[in-house]
């Protein structure tokens, strides 16, 4: 499954929130943490991180991350149908 250029939610390990969080990144208070995904490889997701204005990339590795949610794609209609 691709998924570079999406944003996910990802569920992380005790260890996967501890590295987050020593990278600097801020981290919501429930269990789902978004994160825009630039690459995905066999060691895991590189995703994009903003530290202090400035734009970092980072590698979330596989064994820190417990589940993907991913956005189904489906959105309600707005407007005219035809």
């Amino acid at each position: 499954m691709r998924l570079a250029g999406q944003t996910v939610a990802v569920i992380l390990t005790e260890e996967g929130k501890q590295v987050l969080s020593l990278a600097a990144a801020d981290l919501p208070d429930n269990d789902l943490v978004l994160v825009s995904v630039e690459e995905s490889e066999d060691l895991g997701l590189w995703i994009r991180l903003t530290r202090q204005d400035q734009m970092h990339f980072f590698l979330l590795r596989w064994e820190y991350i417990l589940g993907i949610d991913l956005p189904t794609g489906i959105g309600k209609v707005v407007g005219l149908r035809g």
